[in-house]
């Protein structure tokens, strides 16, 4: 099994969905463990990892090869709108490079994820990291036409997370969030789609669609409802980082579909 996963049952091949679980449960640990984080990433053991980079170290090595990983991105649009700096960013690679010569600026349509890295996630942090998110300028809807391979992705192409390694309950985290929103009016799709809280618990906003829980229950459009590993609680930090995985890779898809012209962008230049 690569490295990451937990020791796999001697008699046999085992479950292959628990050994999938175990190896991101495995990297979940690491990022509140120095030594094991250490044992996962050895080309970077020497001086030691903060937290946020082991993150970052993480997405890169499970996300597309087409995908990179920029830390402390601001994302700008054709408009000439730009993000306050935000943790990580994942971009592609079928735009164009429309990224500043320092490194820190990249347009919009050549990224798929913006995610908010805060050490712990109290009121005060619920407050920066969604004023950050909302400083990301709207993306494009997908095209008329595929609505039939992606839906009705109203939320926009980006995906926008926020990561926390520690935090208050669920239920605060909730309250703050809706706090926030009372005093700060934000679109819809300018919100997060997802909260982490590492190996404690997670927070989901649905799409314009609404869901459903595994037991039936019917969760309204655009809400923010707590998930949790049940019954295994102990693998809920695997199970969030399999589900950012997979939520960033949608953004991916979708952003491939995406129709861009960059005349816009070429307006905008000053002769």
């Amino acid at each position: 099994m690569a490295d990451g996963s937990r020791q796999a049952d001697s008699g046999g091949q085992g479950d292959i969905f628990q050994r999938l679980l175990d190896h991101f449960q495995g990297f979940a640990d690491a990022l509140d463990d120095q030594a094991l984080a250490r044992s996962l990433f050895p080309e970077a053991a020497a001086g030691g990892l903060f937290r946020p980079e082991i993150l970052e170290r993480f997405l890169t090595r499970h996300l597309p090869n087409r995908c990179q990983v920029i830390s402390q991105a601001r994302i700008f649009d054709s408009t000439g709108a730009v993000s306050v700096p935000v943790d990580l960013a994942v971009t592609g690679d079928l735009c164009i490079r429309l990224a500043h010569p320092d490194g820190s600026f990249h347009c919009l349509e050549g990224c798929h994820a913006a995610v908010v890295v805060e050490e712990r996630l109290d009121r005060d942090a619920v407050f920066d990291a969604l004023g950050r998110l909302a400083s990301v300028p709207l993306s494009p809807e997908v095209p008329p036409g595929l609505e039939f391979v992606f839906g009705p992705r109203t939320q926009g192409i980006l995906h926008k997370a926020v990561f926390a390694f520690e935090g208050t309950d669920p239920d605060t985290t909730l309250a703050d969030v809706e706090a926030y929103y009372a005093a700060n009016p934000v679109a819809d799709k300018a919100r997060p789609n997802l909260i982490i809280v590492n190996n404690s618990y997670g927070i989901m906003r649905t799409g314009e669609q609404g869901a459903a829980t595994t037991g039936g229950m019917q969760i309204p459009p655009n809400t923010f409802h707590t998930y949790a590993c049940v019954p295994h609680e102990s693998c809920v930090g695997g199970y969030s980082l399999m589900l950012l995985l997979t939520e960033i890779q949608k953004a991916i898809a979708s952003g491939s579909q995406a129709a861009i012209d960059y005349g816009d962008y070429l307006d905008q230049l000053p002769l």
